[in-house]
């Protein structure tokens, strides 16, 4: 295409060069729009590119430039395929704005012809900025921003990483008081009424939009067990007070209250915009009267919940207990009307958001050694978490794991719960009439033989490749060696490179 006047020849080298040309392309983008901006895809596409060359995504395109160096080859590979992804993006979309200034008939004929394009462009750049944050985070929130190894750093990159870390100092390390008194709500009145969600153990406040955990203490809890709960459910909730649930896959907190004569913390989390009507992955998984959706579908929901856990993760937390039954989905609003009217989508699932924090941790806390022994729970558990022994507390990558055997759930639509479905292959038997679950290791070699032989099938190599690095653990995919889950970064990086990446690309 022509240039349009950006001016760029020639072969551009390295992330930096990309990241320049996106911004040039960016600044030139903004001056082509505002000769439309009463055109509302237009005004959509300027926002969008204004948030790439000025503010907080900026300083993160800067971010990038500055740290080239300290990437691993393998990660520095998947940032340069995202730059060179955004800047044909970007040139796609300066081919459709005309050249020259335009007419009024001009804008009439292009608000006509080309609004679909725009539409089309604009969604492409909203999940383009929704796959570099979940690169950044990994740098952002697993990575260390200290710039002493940088020889003679430019005042812009001070000025970038100075930045950087209020943006993680925000959502990280917010004062423990500050937190506390924001946070803390008060109680639930006595006439508030609740429903328990059917296959769970979360809470619904009727009328309120609003949904609860607890964490329970015990009546005979002393006063240091009842303040390090209290810890960790103020430090999660402040986590979670901003996150962006449509990008993150986690409901925002609202924050929490103490029920003291129930002697119980209440996690207290809104419902996303727009939707409504939450069920459990698990309840979608076993329904017979539902329909088994589409493949396309199932990749977005578990690129959605793999993204989630990434974000669990970057702030710092284990989440211990992934199964179907802590996924809700939830369902775009609709007016009462519509619904008796039945123009409603039952063929789409819905937006999935994790759940389940009742066991949540902060990563560097030791894991209380309690024995999972309802067989319909362990059998998402990494085959250490079964054996209970010194050096086998929850990490990460047992997180990955269990996200493993949910994704090949998905894949198969399928519950491994249902012992007259998939579930019947995690039974041996003894002998006539006496069969019990697979010992753990033998479980994991069942879900990796399910992997390998049922998903190439019915989604790919590459979704089949994603559950199996889940189930074997992330790997040194040059060394093929289990990654250990002691640098957080290498753990990140890994985890976009082989689950993130590979989700993201595959096209069904």
């Amino acid at each position: 295409m022509a240039d349009g006047g950006v001016g760029i020849a020639g072969l551009v080298l390295g992330i930096p060069g990309l990241i320049d040309l996106c911004v040039k392309y960016g600044d030139f983008l903004r001056t082509k729009c505002s000769n439309y901006r009463h055109i509302t895809e237009i005004s959509r596409l300027y926002e969008l590119i204004a948030t790439l060359v000025m503010g907080e995504m900026s300083d993160l395109l800067q971010f990038f430039k500055s740290i080239e160096s300290r990437l691993s080859v393998s990660t520095r590979d998947d940032v340069m395929k995202m730059f060179q992804v955004l800047r044909d993006k970007l040139e796609s979309v300066l081919a459709i704005l005309p050249d020259d200034k335009p007419g009024a008939w001009d804008k009439l004929k292009f608000a006509f012809h080309d609004k679909k394009l725009l539409d089309g462009a604009c969604k492409d750049l909203e999940q383009w900025q929704s796959r570099f944050l979940r690169r950044a985070v990994t740098f952002l929130f697993f990575g260390d921003l200290s710039t002493s190894g940088e020889t003679n750093p430019t005042a812009r990159q001070d000025r970038v990483t100075a930045r950087i870390k209020r943006i993680r100092s925000a959502i990280i390390d917010e004062d423990p008081g500050t937190a506390l008194a924001k946070l803390q709500l008060q109680d639930f009145s006595s006439s508030t009424t609740f429903k328990k969600l059917d296959r769970t153990e979360i809470v619904v406040v009727e009328d309120w939009n609003e949904l609860v955990e607890y964490r329970r203490y015990g009546s005979s809890a002393g006063p240091k067990e009842v303040n390090s709960l209290l810890r960790t459910v103020r430090d999660f909730a402040t986590r979670l007070h901003s996150v962006d649930p449509v990008v993150m896959g986690l409901l925002k907190c609202k924050g929490f209250s103490n029920d003291a004569i129930g002697h119980k913390l209440a996690l207290r989390f809104e419902y996303p915009t727009g939707k409504d009507n939450p069920r459990t992955l698990e309840h979608l998984l076993i329904d017979k009267q539902a329909p088994k959706h589409s493949m396309s579908n199932r990749v977005a929901l578990a690129s959605k919940l793999a993204s989630a856990v990434l974000y669990l993760h970057s702030c710092d937390f284990v989440h211990k207990n992934i199964r179907p039954s802590n996924v809700l989905v939830f369902d775009d609003a609709v007016p009462h009307s519509a619904k008796l009217s039945h123009t409603t989508h039952p063929y789409v699932i819905g937006e999935p958001y994790l759940v389940g924090f009742d066991s949540v941790r902060k990563a560097d806390a030791r894991s209380n050694m309690i024995r999972v022994e309802e067989w319909k729970k362990n059998i998402y558990l990494h085959p250490d978490r079964h054996r209970m022994q010194d050096g086998d507390e929850f990490t990460m990558v047992h997180d990955v794991y269990s996200l493993g055997v949910v994704l090949l759930e998905v894949a198969l639509w399928s519950s491994m719960t249902e012992l007259g479905s998939i579930g019947k292959a995690l039974w041996a038997s003894l002998e006539k009439g006496k069969e019990r679950i697979l010992e753990p290791e033998k479980l994991r070699e069942k879900f990796i033989e399910l992997a390998k032989y049922y998903i190439p099938r019915c989604i790919g190599d590459k979704y089949r490749d994603v559950v199996v690095s889940c189930l074997e653990g992330l790997k040194d995919e040059e060394e093929s060696r289990l990654l250990e889950d002691r640098d957080g970064i290498v753990i990140g990086s890994a985890y976009i490179s082989q689950i993130m990446s590979k989700l993201e690309d595959i096209s069904i």
